[in-house]
């Protein structure tokens, strides 16, 4: 019964996903890129261990008083630990697996899931069937979102580069996908679930994203550097 009621409220969204599937570049396009920017390399440890260590790294991170060191803590072990596992992982639709691999995954469980097992005290599959914004403000907790509306990739880029600070972030693509924007200097990259020919998971410079041809609309929340985010983690 729950998988039926998942169902019903994603179909909208998995229409609109395919009306607007249409308007991409191809998939391969996406890992075409100038960028430096290379995703986190993947631990040997397992991820059911790497879970373990996000809670302990947790732990001591809620008995530290620097918060820049507590945002490090977060950053290293979503960014660095977690989502590296991830990458690789076919999309599904309906996908919604505990532990990355074979398993298709969505683009929304992705993010959720990943949260969850950093440690954020979330609902993964309440979260999962909202809308792009509705999730960005449901990590907020009330708090204001960056919304980035453009007319052309060099405008959004060029709004990225001057609004977004470095570190991690949930990224809303419109009305249809969400996933992470990561920063490091100048460069940027998106990581989530592409549906498009089941890609799933990958690391995409911003530069020849094909997301670019999806939407026209961002809705950003930083995490990393984020005081009022690491708070939400740290309960």
């Amino acid at each position: 019964m729950m998988h039926f009621r998942l169902l019903l409220l994603c179909f909208p969204l998995w229409v609109s996903c395919q009306n607007n599937a249409t308007q991409t570049v191809d998939s391969n396009e996406s890992t075409k890129s100038t960028s430096p920017l290379q995703a986190p390399t993947k631990s040997n440890v397992s991820y059911n261990e790497l879970k373990k260590e996000a809670t302990a790294i947790k732990a001591k991170a809620q008995k530290e008083t620097d918060f820049t060191k507590q945002s490090d803590a977060f950053t290293q072990q979503l960014y660095q630990k977690l989502i590296p596992c991830w990458i690789g992982t076919p999309w599904s639709f309906d996908g919604h697996p505990e532990l990355p691999g074979k398993q298709p995954v969505a683009c929304s469980y992705f993010v959720s899931t990943t949260l969850r097992d950093v440690g954020v005290p979330i609902n993964r599959y309440k979260m999962a069937q909202m809308g792009p914004m509705e999730e960005a403000q449901l990590l907020s907790g009330g708090q204001t979102i960056i919304t980035l509306t453009f007319t052309t990739k060099e405008d959004g880029i060029t709004q990225l580069q001057s609004k977004i600070p470095e570190g991690i972030h949930f990224i809303g693509f419109g009305t249809i996908h969400v996933g992470f924007l990561y920063r490091k200097g100048n460069q940027m990259a998106f990581i989530h679930s592409y549906y498009k020919n089941n890609v799933g998971v990958l690391f995409d410079p911003i530069e020849n994203s094909p997301l670019w041809n999806v939407c026209t609309t961002f809705y950003v929340y930083p995490l990393s550097g984020n005081p009022d985010f690491i708070k939400l983690w740290l309960k």
